[in-house]
């Protein structure tokens, strides 16, 4: 046999084409039909194969909205010949909202395939209900199975119009904010029908997307955040006694808390939170994973420290990088534009005391002469006090006006303080590294 014959033979993994044993020593391995040389793989590059291909298909960008559609295509051709069907026409009412949930709202072709889909699970919910009544008339049947039976499918159906009022807000129009709430509204009615805690965490989730929905509907933008924070805090705290603290759930409950904390400038308990959630991901679910990607744009977003200049040509918001010249000067970055292009922004270095901390931005007292027990003490800006002139337009006169603060700690009542004592907080001292 010649040498080249016999180094063709040679097996090696099909996936990183190496030879013998993978890094860690382990050897080749085979569990199919192939012969000769051919089916060999190291199972860690298995593993690794496989992680990467599952984290493409679950992709919410990629994968999730083409496999939500194969679901259903996979149940109306599987079961083409078995409808009317109780069991598959639940499974088909499921992968209906599947789908549903990927859909874009501002895609036009998926916006009519939002209409299509609705369309079908009504229908289906309908011949749903209309079997389960004649299961009701079946003397063989229990009375504790139809019971179950009907709970599942008002459950389902529940859900299913909450989705879809999810559906119709993404649309970003005024016929789509009214069968929202519509959508909301029958959610609502049956899930106060329903007797369990998840009844009752859904049935404050949809009165608070309606209370949202009428706001936008009626051109009053403003609703009780606190609320939001309250409601917020207590589904988080559910989450974390039914499922744990590593569970995606719970994760994502953090995150929306967190962005509820963020809209009440309340930056200091979004980060302390944010921080610990992506530390809590990374640990459970790696750091590619979608859960801990979605809390670290959060937590990134949560670090950015808003400033506006007290420099005259200097307008708008700019993000506050770093003291220097222990900390005479304020390096900042801006101005920012909305959408943002960090590419377009310039650095600029100013004197400290003309940087003011914008609302939402961390800072830590320095300099009080009369209220000195507060130095050192950190808080969030919550507010800035401004002067008007007589055109109208208010202006932040940094020698005479004030920046609400509410301190960490909670003791604490929250006061107006100069900018000139106050000191933005890059680095929270309690926070985990991210």
């Amino acid at each position: 046999m010649s040498s080249s014959k016999r180094a063709e033979d040679v097996p090696s993994c099909w996936l990183c084409l190496e030879e013998g044993p993978d890094e860690g020593g382990a050897p080749l391995v085979r569990d199919c039909s192939c012969r000769g040389s051919s089916g060999f793989a190291h199972l860690s590059c298995i593993v690794k194969y496989a992680e990467s291909a599952g984290k493409r298909l679950y992709d919410l960008r990629e994968g999730g909205p083409a496999l939500a559609k194969a679901c259903v295509d996979f149940v109306e051709e599987g079961f083409k010949d078995e409808k009317n069907f109780l069991p598959h026409e639940h499974l088909y009412a499921h992968a209906l909202m599947t789908q549903m949930v990927k859909l874009d709202g501002e895609n036009e072709v998926e916006k009519a395939g939002g209409e299509e889909i609705t369309a079908k699970f009504m229908s289906v919910m309908e011949e749903m209900k209309s079997q389960l009544e004649q299961l009701d008339q079946l003397e063989s049947l229990d009375w504790g199975t139809c019971l179950r039976l009907r709970d599942d499918l008002t459950d389902l159906e529940a859900n299913g119009n909450a989705n879809i009022g999810h559906f119709y807000r993404r649309l970003n129009s005024n016929e789509g904010l009214f069968k929202a709430k519509e959508q909301f509204e029958k959610a609502r009615d049956l899930f106060k029908t329903m007797h369990t805690m998840e009844a009752e965490t859904s049935l404050a989730k949809m009165k608070q997307n309606i209370s949202e929905l009428e706001s936008d509907l009626s051109g009053n933008e403003a609703h009780d955040e606190e609320l939001d924070v309250i409601y917020l805090q207590r589904d988080y705290h559910r989450c974390l006694g039914i499922y744990g603290q590593s569970s995606s759930a719970t994760i994502y409950a953090g995150v929306a808390l967190a962005k509820a904390h963020l809209d009440e400038r309340r930056t200091i308990e979004a980060e302390m939170l944010l921080s610990n959630l992506v530390d809590i991901s990374r640990r459970t679910h790696g750091h590619e994973y979608r859960s801990t990607k979605s809390v670290l744009s959060v937590l990134t977003s949560a670090r950015e420290r808003k400033v506006v200049i007290r420099f005259e040509g200097f307008s708008g918001w700019f993000q506050a990088l770093r003291y220097e010249n222990e900390g005479e000067d304020c390096v900042v970055q801006g101005p920012i534009a909305f959408p943002r292009n960090v590419d377009e922004e310039e650095q600029y270095s100013f004197d400290s005391t003309d940087i003011i901390p914008f609302p939402g931005t961390p800072v830590v007292c320095h300099g009080l002469q009369k209220a000195a027990h507060l130095n050192v003490k950190i808080g969030d800006v919550r507010d800035i006090d401004v002067k008007e002139k007589e055109d109208g337009s208010k202006y932040f006169d940094v020698d005479m006006d004030r920046c609400v603060v509410h301190f960490e700690d909670k003791s604490l009542k929250p006061v107006k303080v100069k900018a000139t004592n106050l000191c933005i907080v890059f680095d929270l001292p309690n926070a985990d590294d991210a």
